[in-house]
């Protein structure tokens, strides 16, 4: 009983030595993230600066953020009520 059980952990553990992929000779994608974004852009100028967007909202976004940090917040309607009561928002 004592030698199948002493096989079976071999074999188990032989299967865990290595990493196939760290053989020599077995292929590795080097750059390929780099390549497929350069393939991906209209102008390779792109890569190194983007380009904005006409449709963008961070100016609405930019707006909300500063009123908070300046304490400026907007009264919200309670959900409780009948939607005329307001109260600040939290």
């Amino acid at each position: 009983m004592a030698k199948p059980l002493a096989l079976g952990a071999f074999l188990l553990l032989a299967g865990c030595g290595s990493d196939p992929m760290l053989r020599p000779g077995t292929w590795h994608a080097e750059g390929l993230n780099d390549r497929n974004l350069r393939a991906m852009l209209v102008d390779p100028a792109h890569a190194e600066q983007g380009i904005g967007t006409s449709d963008s909202r961070a100016d609405t976004a930019a707006a909300a953020v500063q009123w908070l940090r300046e304490g400026k917040t907007r009264l919200l309607i309670d959900p409780r009520a009948s939607g005329t009561t307001a109260h600040a928002g939290q």
